[in-house]
Protein backbone atom coordinates (compact mmCIF):
# COMPACT_ATOMS: atom_id res chain seq x y z
CA UNK A 1 0.00 0.00 0.00
CA UNK A 2 1.32 3.42 -0.94
CA UNK A 3 0.20 6.94 -0.09
CA UNK A 4 -1.43 7.62 -3.45
CA UNK A 5 -3.64 4.56 -3.00
CA UNK A 6 -4.58 5.78 0.47
CA UNK A 7 -5.39 9.25 -0.88
CA UNK A 8 -7.59 7.72 -3.58
CA UNK A 9 -9.35 5.65 -0.94
CA UNK A 10 -9.95 8.77 1.18
CA UNK A 11 -11.42 10.88 -1.62
CA UNK A 12 -13.60 7.98 -2.77
CA UNK A 13 -14.90 7.23 0.74
CA UNK A 14 -14.77 10.69 2.34
CA UNK A 15 -15.76 13.10 -0.45
CA UNK A 16 -16.33 15.94 2.04
CA UNK A 17 -12.85 15.68 3.55
CA UNK A 18 -10.35 18.51 3.35
CA UNK A 19 -8.01 16.44 1.19
CA UNK A 20 -10.81 15.96 -1.34
CA UNK A 21 -11.46 19.72 -1.48
CA UNK A 22 -8.04 21.26 -0.86
CA UNK A 23 -5.51 18.90 -2.42
CA UNK A 24 -5.33 17.60 -5.95
CA UNK A 25 -5.41 13.82 -5.87
CA UNK A 26 -4.11 12.53 -9.19
CA UNK A 27 -5.62 9.09 -9.66
CA UNK A 28 -3.10 6.56 -10.86
CA UNK A 29 -0.05 8.79 -10.27
CA UNK A 30 2.68 6.88 -8.38
CA UNK A 31 5.62 9.29 -8.83
CA UNK A 32 7.94 9.80 -5.86
CA UNK A 33 7.41 13.57 -5.67
CA UNK A 34 3.66 13.00 -5.63
CA UNK A 35 3.84 10.34 -2.91
CA UNK A 36 5.81 12.73 -0.70
CA UNK A 37 3.34 15.57 -1.38
CA UNK A 38 0.57 13.45 0.15
CA UNK A 39 2.16 13.01 3.59
CA UNK A 40 0.89 16.23 5.17
CA UNK A 41 -2.64 16.18 3.68
CA UNK A 42 -3.10 12.56 4.75
CA UNK A 43 -1.68 13.25 8.19
CA UNK A 44 -4.12 16.15 8.50
CA UNK A 45 -6.99 13.93 7.42
CA UNK A 46 -6.26 11.22 9.97
CA UNK A 47 -5.17 13.35 12.91
CA UNK A 48 -7.47 16.34 12.58
CA UNK A 49 -10.51 15.12 10.69
CA UNK A 50 -10.74 11.51 11.78
CA UNK A 51 -9.39 11.75 15.33
CA UNK A 52 -10.34 15.40 15.94
CA UNK A 53 -6.93 16.26 17.41
CA UNK A 54 -5.76 19.85 17.41
CA UNK A 55 -2.30 20.86 16.30
CA UNK A 56 -1.13 22.75 19.37
CA UNK A 57 1.60 21.62 21.73
CA UNK A 58 4.03 19.26 20.05
CA UNK A 59 1.79 17.10 17.85
CA UNK A 60 4.81 15.28 16.43
CA UNK A 61 5.24 13.55 19.78
CA UNK A 62 1.66 12.35 19.55
CA UNK A 63 2.16 11.11 15.99
CA UNK A 64 5.24 9.19 17.06
CA UNK A 65 3.59 7.52 20.08
CA UNK A 66 0.66 6.45 17.89
CA UNK A 67 3.06 5.15 15.22
CA UNK A 68 5.07 3.13 17.72
CA UNK A 69 1.96 1.75 19.42
CA UNK A 70 0.46 0.67 16.09
CA UNK A 71 3.73 -1.08 15.20
CA UNK A 72 3.65 -3.01 18.46
CA UNK A 73 0.05 -4.08 17.88
CA UNK A 74 0.80 -5.05 14.29
CA UNK A 75 3.87 -7.04 15.32
CA UNK A 76 1.91 -8.82 18.03
CA UNK A 77 -0.61 -9.97 15.47
CA UNK A 78 1.63 -10.70 12.47
CA UNK A 79 4.74 -12.01 14.25
CA UNK A 80 2.87 -14.07 16.84
CA UNK A 81 4.65 -12.33 19.73
CA UNK A 82 4.22 -13.51 23.28
CA UNK A 83 2.38 -11.11 25.55
CA UNK A 84 5.55 -10.71 27.62
CA UNK A 85 7.29 -9.48 24.46
CA UNK A 86 4.52 -6.95 23.92
CA UNK A 87 4.96 -5.66 27.48
CA UNK A 88 8.70 -5.38 26.88
CA UNK A 89 8.06 -3.37 23.70
CA UNK A 90 5.73 -1.05 25.61
CA UNK A 91 8.54 -0.51 28.09
CA UNK A 92 11.35 -0.09 25.55
CA UNK A 93 9.56 1.64 22.66
CA UNK A 94 6.92 3.70 24.51
CA UNK A 95 8.66 4.05 27.89
CA UNK A 96 5.52 2.72 29.57
CA UNK A 97 5.82 0.44 32.56
CA UNK A 98 2.59 -1.52 32.61
CA UNK A 99 3.24 -2.40 36.27
CA UNK A 100 2.62 1.27 37.13
CA UNK A 101 -1.15 1.75 37.25
CA UNK A 102 -1.04 5.35 35.94
CA UNK A 103 1.19 4.44 33.02
CA UNK A 104 -0.95 1.40 32.29
CA UNK A 105 -3.99 3.69 32.37
CA UNK A 106 -2.40 6.01 29.79
CA UNK A 107 -1.64 3.06 27.55
CA UNK A 108 -5.19 1.78 27.93
CA UNK A 109 -6.55 5.25 27.10
CA UNK A 110 -4.47 5.29 23.89
CA UNK A 111 -5.82 1.85 23.04
CA UNK A 112 -9.42 2.96 23.70
CA UNK A 113 -9.06 6.09 21.55
CA UNK A 114 -7.54 4.28 18.59
CA UNK A 115 -10.12 1.51 18.90
CA UNK A 116 -13.00 4.00 19.07
CA UNK A 117 -11.80 5.53 15.79
CA UNK A 118 -11.64 2.08 14.19
CA UNK A 119 -7.86 2.01 13.76
CA UNK A 120 -7.79 -1.12 15.90
CA UNK A 121 -10.32 -3.78 16.76
CA UNK A 122 -10.43 -6.20 19.64
CA UNK A 123 -12.25 -9.26 20.80
CA UNK A 124 -12.48 -9.99 24.51
CA UNK A 125 -9.88 -7.46 25.69
CA UNK A 126 -8.52 -4.14 24.43
CA UNK A 127 -5.06 -5.45 25.31
CA UNK A 128 -5.33 -7.98 22.50
CA UNK A 129 -6.30 -5.56 19.73
CA UNK A 130 -5.11 -5.74 16.14
CA UNK A 131 -4.98 -3.20 13.32
CA UNK A 132 -7.93 -2.68 11.02
CA UNK A 133 -7.47 -1.71 7.36
CA UNK A 134 -7.81 1.93 8.46
CA UNK A 135 -5.16 1.30 11.11
CA UNK A 136 -2.85 -0.11 8.43
CA UNK A 137 -3.43 3.00 6.30
CA UNK A 138 -2.77 5.32 9.26
CA UNK A 139 0.40 3.41 10.11
CA UNK A 140 1.64 3.76 6.52
CA UNK A 141 1.06 7.53 6.62
CA UNK A 142 2.83 7.80 9.97
CA UNK A 143 5.75 5.69 8.74
CA UNK A 144 6.17 7.91 5.69
CA UNK A 145 5.95 11.02 7.89
CA UNK A 146 8.57 9.52 10.24
CA UNK A 147 10.88 8.64 7.35
CA UNK A 148 10.65 12.18 5.96
CA UNK A 149 11.23 13.77 9.37
CA UNK A 150 14.21 11.50 10.03
CA UNK A 151 15.80 12.51 6.72
CA UNK A 152 15.32 16.22 7.46
CA UNK A 153 17.11 16.12 10.83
Amino acid sequence: MILSEIAEFVIDNYPDSCIAHNHEVIKGCRDGWYEESLIDPLLTFYMHEEMDLCGCGVPEQTYEIIRLYLHIRKDWFTKDMLYEEVLERYKNDLHIDTQDSLQAGLLQFLAYVLDSHDFTEHGGSIGGCWLTEDGERLLKVLDEWHKRESQET
